[in-house]
């Protein structure tokens, strides 16, 4: 019955005034509107509606208590479907979240449990905010996919905050550690290594690499599925094409480095490096490098060489621009800066119209129309302005190769 003077909960007229009802439901998180003829109609569907979730008879193709899944299950069904090259990251990820809190159903997982587990993580200091990050983003992906199923409302990790990531130090290897390994290594095992520094590829695109995408006459090596999950097609250069058809493996396996143990599987990388390859480094004396430290060495390389930041994009596959090796070549970022420059037309000369600064400024135009090397040194006691434009040209001219 309605109550005097109020509303009747769940029946609202839309637009006010209007004559037209609606009838507005929450089931399961879930918002639902109907509409009704008239108030009286609206009234009674909304009391047999609420019978009918009380008895579990609302929407059975979308409500039924088959609906209601645990995590675990939800995982395992999730891995089944997953194609793309992160398949044993995901694995991994999905174990941990099934030991954890696989037998909670979907519904039941908060967002307060998950943060707390968050500062678990964080207090063990067994893994960096990085990896915890991922951990959390798999678990994103997998309950959004849950959310579009109609098995979840509103995703949990929605109300974790993740944490920030440290850009950390590029390493690359130099030319001595490049000599070093090599000598350390078999020349069949070499010419992994070689390749992979010719190449950039990640891991799993090398080592699953199949004589069917490689086109010897143009040079062009194609990877089916990238990480960004698009073709792409990688130039080979001369070397790296010299190292294919040194390889003997296209007279016996469809791989370019198949497995030892199976020609017709490609070689398990993650093996080779823990065998092979991170042996050879301790041999050589390297520290702090990866196998990601090749592929860091090649666009490092290929920028030091002077070949643009746009083209380094190109040839690692990137989605986005390739900032982060920028610092290894200023002269490009140099040039931009003097074409923009106003030249001798910003600095004022004349007697008591230049400042310190601008002085200093001059002397250092002029010292480079005559060579850096013919600029005077300043005084060791000198202050102000002229001690600041000495100290910046020093460390400008230091970090010159």
């Amino acid at each position: 019955m309605a109550r005097t003077g109020g509303k009747d909960r769940g029946i609202v007229e839309k637009p006010e005034g209007s004559g037209v009802w609606w009838v507005r439901l929450y089931v399961n998180g879930r918002e639902k509107w109907f509409r009704a003829d008239n108030k009286s109609q609206a009234r009674a569907f909304y009391g047999r509606l609420r019978a009918e979730i009380r008895e579990g008879t609302y929407f059975p193709e979308k409500f039924l208590q088959s609906k209601a899944i645990t995590l675990r299950a939800w995982i395992t069904r999730y891995r089944e479907g997953v194609t793309s090259q992160g398949l044993r990251n995901m694995h991994h990820y999905g174990r941990f979240w099934s030991k954890l809190l696989g037998r909670k159903l979907l519904t039941e997982v908060s967002a307060d449990e998950l943060r707390h587990i968050q500062a678990k993580m964080k207090a063990k200091a067994k893994r960096g905010p990085h990896t915890i990050n991922r951990y959390f983003s798999a678990l994103r992906r997998i309950l959004n996919l849950a959310i579009a199923e109609g098995y979840l409302a509103v995703n949990p990790v929605k109300g974790v905050k993740f944490f920030s990531e440290p850009t950390g130090r590029l390493r690359f290897l130099t030319e001595a550690e490049i000599a070093r390994l090599r000598e350390k290594l078999s020349p069949e095992h070499w010419s992994v290594v070689a390749f992979s520094l010719e190449t950039g590829l990640r891991l799993s695109e090398q080592f699953h690499a199949r004589w069917d995408c490689v086109n010897l006459e143009q040079g062009i090596l194609t990877v089916p599925l990238s990480k960004s999950g698009r073709t792409r097609h990688v130039i080979l250069s001369e070397v790296a094409t010299a190292i294919l058809n040194n390889l003997s493996s296209w007279t016996h396996s469809p791989y370019l480095f198949p497995s030892p143990l199976s020609s017709g599987q490609p070689m398990q990388g993650r093996n080779f490096v823990v065998k092979v390859y991170e042996p050879a480094l301790g041999r050589a004396g390297i520290q702090g490098s990866t196998w990601h430290t090749l592929r860091h060495t090649f666009a490092s390389r290929a920028v030091m060489a002077g070949v643009d930041i746009r083209t380094v994009q190109e040839l690692m596959g990137h989605s986005t621009m390739t900032m982060r090796y920028t610092h290894l070549s200023p002269a490009h970022l140099r040039a931009a800066v003097n074409k923009a420059s106003l030249g001798v037309i910003a600095i004022k000369t004349g007697s008591g119209t230049g400042s310190k600064t601008g002085s200093n400024a001059n002397l250092v135009i002029r010292g480079e129309k005559r060579g850096m090397s013919e600029v005077p040194d300043m005084p060791v006691g000198s202050i102000g302005g002229a001690e600041r434009g000495r100290t910046a040209a020093s460390q400008f001219c230091r970090l010159l190769p």
